[in-house]
């Protein structure tokens, strides 16, 4: 019974994903996956259940990638946050192509995800710390300034990574959203940081992180 729960948690990812969260309802998840409704309902008593089970998986992997490996931050892992953070986005981009309708339908959702960003804004101004103290965030020493900058950096940073996938739904228009995407909204939110980093450490990331949009640009 396991395997059929797993199955219709991951089935359900991979629908919402592909038709989007209005069309995907309990039927249609349990037609897509070839399974009886009754199959479905020993599990899930509605699709709330099996978005909170979905958003579990999401919130637990995004967590991990803000907080794996924080001791010392060379160039390349510094690149790797924005980047494990656009597929993250991606791998679950009904949640933000929905976010506001899903939040909304469900209250127990919505003060979940609250009190994640709470957490990730607090995780993402660690960051910025282990870099000040590391020397490769180079954030003014005016008293009260620097707390301030570290965060606008961390809000900022959250609002783009929040609004990307809906930014590039309405900008593409007809087009669709493919996974090449996320690597241009990797760099965006580089670029938020990029002027308070030491300028070796700034080129060294923005290396890596141009080398997977340089993949995709030339492929466009």
């Amino acid at each position: 019974m396991a395997g059929n729960r797993e199955k219709i948690i991951e089935g359900a990812r991979q629908l919402m994903n592909r038709e989007g969260t209005s069309a995907t309802g309990t039927t249609r998840i349990a037609e897509a996956l070839s399974i009886s409704p009754g199959n479905l309902y020993y599990h899930f008593k509605s699709r709330e259940d099996i978005v909170a089970e979905i958003y579990e998986r999401f919130e637990t992997a995004f967590r991990d990638s803000l907080v794996r490996d924080i001791d010392q931050i060379s160039p390349e892992r510094f690149a790797a946050f924005y980047l494990n953070a656009m597929e993250i986005a991606w791998a679950y981009r009904f949640f933000f192509a929905s976010q506001t309708d899903l939040l909304t339908a469900d209250e127990n959702l919505a003060a979940r995800h609250k009190e994640f960003q709470t957490w990730s804004l607090e995780a993402l101004e660690a960051i910025v710390v282990v870099l000040e103290k590391q020397g490769t965030a180079l954030l003014p020493k005016v008293r009260g300034q620097a707390a301030r900058l570290r965060k606008s950096i961390a809000l900022n940073t959250w609002l783009l990574w929040s609004a990307w996938i809906s930014f590039r739904i309405v900008e593409k228009a007809e087009s669709e959203l493919v996974r090449d995407d996320m690597a241009r909204g990797a760099v965006q939110m580089f670029d938020l940081f990029s002027p308070w980093l030491d300028p070796e450490f700034e080129a060294k990331a923005r290396k890596t992180l141009t080398k997977e949009l340089d993949r995709v640009e030339a492929v466009a």
